[in-house]
């Protein structure tokens, strides 16, 4: 997964939605088709990113395979399917279900690739490296994945905090955010999916779509909609244009939540003695697990 960070673009104003909507769109469907191989899938988790993603891709490939991880009754488990059938995908919707001995057992390997014991690291990165797995099983070779998505288009919940403190503040934010990006995720993402034998794409941070989603002006990413904040809402109105509004606002949880993955890494840590009410709980349980595999740690770990 390559992104190219060129000069930051200044947010400029005077752009209306409908037009807005249609850059958006038109520049993610060229991000997408640049991506697509002859055996490739989507890293689906029925959120707007994902879903516009597997949208796109399906109108170059109309079986295009999209895959989910989480625990059975997760979000992303429950909900990934309808959103699949809602896209016209049901067909070709690989779930892969996990359990708690899944991740206990991935930790060491992916705590070994980043060299970390940073639980929300460890959190992000153990539901991807099992879909990687999963999708070199099935001889896939390429995912695609709505990376750059929340930082682009102020997807976070601290954008909302942020935006009260006025647009400019929320664009130097949101510029802050991309600019880190290819040290902190996507490196991360990138080591965690070669670990498993896998590439990732992500679309949403091809040069174009960067440029793009830097200069829509942050009035258009956070917004108050029927008397609540509102978080990616140009991006939710683009995706309106080309599916069901019920994918294009639901309001979903990051992977680490939504796959079920966090609280798992708690109950893990609880079973080892740790206890929920101390500080770094699970941090500890990670250093632990480090110790008795004997890995080698990052020293800013």
């Amino acid at each position: 997964m390559d992104a190219h960070f060129q000069t930051i673009v200044p947010a400029t104003g005077n752009h209306d939605e409908s037009t807005v909507c249609k850059m958006i769109v038109h520049s993610l469907s060229e991000g997408v088709s640049k991506n697509l191989r002859p055996i490739c899938a989507v890293l689906f988790s029925g959120g707007v990113d994902s879903s516009l993603i597997a949208a796109l891709a399906a109108r170059q490939t109309p079986d295009i395979i999209l895959l989910t991880v989480g625990f059975a009754e997760s979000n992303d488990i429950t909900w990934a399917p309808e959103a699949a059938k809602l896209l016209g995908l049901g067909k070709h919707h690989i779930l892969k279900t996990i359990t708690l001995e899944d991740v206990k057992l991935t930790i060491p390997s992916v705590m070994e690739a980043l060299g970390t014991t940073d639980p929300m690291t460890i959190s992000l990165a153990v539901p991807l490296f099992i879909a990687c797995s999963e999708a070199k099983s099935r001889n896939i070779d390429l995912l695609l994945a709505g990376q750059g998505a929340d930082e682009l288009f102020g997807g976070y919940h601290r954008y909302k905090e942020i935006a009260k403190d006025g647009m400019s503040a929320l664009h130097e934010a949101i510029a802050a955010d991309v600019s880190r990006l290819p040290q902190r995720d996507i490196l991360r993402d990138n080591t965690v999916a070669g670990t498993a034998g896998m590439k990732l794409a992500a679309p949403f941070l091809e040069t174009e779509m960067i440029q793009l989603g830097l200069s829509i002006p942050a009035e258009l990413k956070v917004r108050e909609v029927e008397g609540e904040q509102v978080g990616k809402y140009i991006l939710r109105k683009a995706a309106e244009t080309i599916m069901p509004g019920e994918i294009a606002w639901r309001d979903k949880k990051a992977m680490q939540y939504g796959s079920g993955v966090w609280a798992a890494m708690g109950k893990l840590a609880r079973q080892a003695g740790y206890r929920k009410q101390d500080k770094g709980y699970i941090r500890k349980y990670l250093y632990s697990v480090a110790e008795e595999n004997r890995i080698t740690l990052d020293v800013t770990s």
